[in-house]
């Protein structure tokens, strides 16, 4: 029997001191059952969408980005990471967007901030939104906050750092592994901000938020020597994440830490690493809204067979 975790309780900030909620063994499948970020008054909702609407959101959240528990891995200690891996994803059948008028990306605008508030929410149905009668957005869902716990504070779940936090990187979707430096004891995973879609940058603040019933596991791994940020491995693709402002430091420091996996695990010396990224990096800005802007950069696969 699969054991599940969530959605409450939730938890809004990755922390050491939050007692574990669901322990894990390594590689044991389990489940995790997001809630999500608290959304629009029910009078945005459209009529034939209260029903779903009501049993799928809570005004009871509250803050952003909730964590479903903190979750113990058995074996995991300071000094090893972890690789969470997401084997699947079952979406609630409806979300939200919104944009409360002003944020880090548009902090002022000729028009009153009254003005430009909105909100909209959707239906979910299989691979698609449904956006208006007019317009259907394939979904590809996502988990936006995969953290684990820092080793002496406690970070907001809005917040992104070596630990991970609220990244919002769409490759963390169905397939993808997550890795994270362990920090404490357990690793204390946290889990949760889980969008159908989302836009480079999110530039409204918000994706389609929603909630989903995840299907994990977690593995042990040595830790890198070389890694500090986290990293995301796909079906063709490899990835580091970062997070700074200027978008500029971002960038610069998710491109050192992928020179210095080409390194340590392909063998390119930094300067050869550097000519070949000039070449075929792909790096982009995933959210430009939170206290600090999150860049990841990769390269596909296919490209790096070669050099070992």
């Amino acid at each position: 029997m699969i054991r599940r975790q969530g959605p409450s309780p939730l938890y809004y900030e990755a922390s050491p001191n939050n007692p574990p909620t669901l322990r894990v063994e390594p590689g044991e499948v389990f489940e995790v059952a997001t809630q999500m970020n608290r959304g629009p008054d029910i009078s945005a909702v459209p009529d034939d969408l209260r029903e779903e609407w009501s049993e799928h959101h809570s005004y009871e959240v509250e803050g952003a980005n909730p964590s479903s528990g903190a979750i113990w891995v058995e074996g995991a200690e300071p000094g090893m990471a972890i690789e969470v891996v997401i084997e699947d994803m079952e979406l609630a059948p409806v979300g939200y967007t919104t944009f409360a008028g002003s944020n880090r990306l548009f902090p002022s605008s000729p028009v009153p901030v009254g003005d430009l508030a909105a909100a909209r929410v959707v239906r979910i149905r299989g691979d698609h939104v449904i956006w208006s009668r007019g317009l259907t957005i394939p979904a590809r869902p996502m988990v936006g906050m995969v953290a684990v716990a820092p080793a002496h504070e406690a970070q907001s779940t809005v917040r992104v750092g070596n630990w991970g936090g609220n990244m919002d990187v769409q490759e963390v979707g169905p397939g993808a592994r997550v890795r994270l430096v362990v920090n404490v004891p357990g690793a204390l995973l946290h889990i949760g901000d889980v969008h159908a879609v989302q836009g480079d940058g999110e530039v409204s603040g918000t994706g389609i938020e929603t909630s989903a019933l995840l299907r994990l596991r977690v593995q042990l791994m040595p830790r890198p020597a070389e890694m500090i940020w986290p990293r995301i491995v796909t079906s063709d693709r490899i990835f580091t994440v970062a997070a700074d402002r200027p978008a500029e430091s971002s960038l610069r420091v998710a491109v050192t830490e992928l020179i210095r996996w080409l390194h340590a695990d392909y063998g390119l010396e930094p300067r050869e690493a550097v000519l070949l990224l000039s070449q075929v990096l792909e790096a982009r800005a995933t959210q430009v809204v939170n206290p600090t802007v999150t860049y990841v950069a990769g390269v596909r696969q296919e490209l790096l067979r070669g050099l070992v």
